[in-house]
């Protein structure tokens, strides 16, 4: 509990937080919808908003400046339902259209959905269950659930995101996020629900293309509210050519984009502590402190070609993160100190791209 007590507050800086009154009895509330180049995923999207057990006030949908026909589909929807918001902008990137949806949307409780994915028909009603009810004592100000993975033809992939022995979390997560640098919520953007105190607190994203616009939320909504995990599948995440990972970790240009998102993540979370308290940003480790990024820089030095860093490579070990961190990430950092890069690359794409034999080993592991 010390422990705890300092990452909170490190005087004169406290984390407390936001204090939230109950929810309307029948509260306003809108879905938040991202659409490039889906428009032949965008039915089922869509319908999937409309068959909620609660409706939804108000359906957002942000056309990123698509070349399909993207904006025929919701035109069409959009002078059918009402609720039905369309909006046509140039394609700016993922997060200059959630700024813009999140902008539009008037709701009391906004969820967000990609344009891909869909919804269970308990969704809305299940998410506002939750807002209800207090985690640590306080009212949750957003809240991620389970995702069911499928693809065309297999509709039971598994669930996401995984986390270790089942225990999802949840409740006010501002000391683990600070003593982490980063947040323990793994959900991706179509499990995730807010309430509208929460996402003005965040305020507009960083809307650089490189950037993730759930990335962003999570981390930033730790630190401001509590959150609430519903374990049931009230989305369905689809897996498909467009989402599944090409494999990531693989090469120089993708480690070295990595460590720019890193670095302006870092900066921009930096700027949500301090508009909370002048000087509350010290609570946020440097990133030459952070095990992540020293894993990252010793990765972009090796896959260019200088060799093995191995002072580098022991410090990223041998840092707390690592050492506290995920099973699967302390496997893979050591794989380093055995292949050759040839080999490690090789094991890198197995890890994060997406094959046959991954497919396998989820299944061995208990994760399909």
């Amino acid at each position: 509990m010390k422990a705890v007590a300092k990452i909170l507050s490190v005087a004169p800086f406290a984390i407390e937080p936001m204090a939230l009154n109950e929810l309307p009895a029948v509260p306003k509330v809108s879905i938040a919808i991202i659409c490039f180049n889906y428009g032949r995923f965008l039915p089922e999207c869509l319908d999937s908003c409309l068959a909620q057990t609660v409706p939804a006030d108000q359906i957002v949908v942000v056309n990123d400046g698509s070349t399909d026909d993207t904006a025929q589909v919701l035109d069409g929807y959009a002078a059918r339902f009402a609720q039905i918001l369309p909006i046509h902008q140039l394609n700016g990137g993922i997060c200059v259209a959630t700024n813009a949806a999140l902008a539009a949307c008037t709701g009391e409780v906004v969820l967000l959905l990609d344009a891909d994915d869909a919804m269970a028909p308990e969704r809305i009603e299940k998410v506002l269950d939750a807002l209800r009810r207090r985690v640590d004592g306080h009212l949750p100000g957003w809240t991620h659930n389970s995702m069911q993975r499928f693809s065309e033809g297999q509709p039971h992939l598994g669930h996401a995101p995984y986390y270790a022995g089942g225990r999802a979390p949840q409740g006010w997560l501002a000391a683990e996020t600070l003593m982490a640098a980063s947040c323990p919520v793994l959900s991706l953007t179509s499990g995730l629900a807010f309430r509208r105190e929460v996402l003005e607190a965040i305020g507009l994203l960083d809307a650089d293309r490189m950037m993730y616009q759930d990335l962003q939320l999570c981390t930033a909504a730790a630190l401001i509210s509590p959150s609430a995990w519903i374990p049931e599948p009230l989305t369905r995440y689809r897996v498909h050519g467009a989402s599944a990972t090409k494999g990531s970790m693989v090469s120089v240009e993708q480690i070295k984009a990595m460590r720019r998102r890193a670095a302006r993540f870092d900066v921009w979370l930096r700027a949500q502590l301090e508009r909370r308290q002048t000087g509350a940003s010290a609570l946020w480790r440097p990133l030459d402190d952070q095990g992540g990024y020293l894993w990252l820089c010793f990765l972009e030095r090796w896959l260019s070609g200088e060799g093995k860093d191995l002072g580098l490579l022991r410090r990223a070990l041998r840092h707390p993160d690592t050492r506290h961190g995920p099973r699967q990430y302390r496997i893979y950092y050591y794989g380093s100190l055995l292949l050759t890069r040839g080999l490690f690359v090789s094991y890198s794409r197995l890890i994060f791209g997406a094959s046959p034999l991954k497919s396998v080993l989820r299944r061995l592991l208990g994760r399909a």
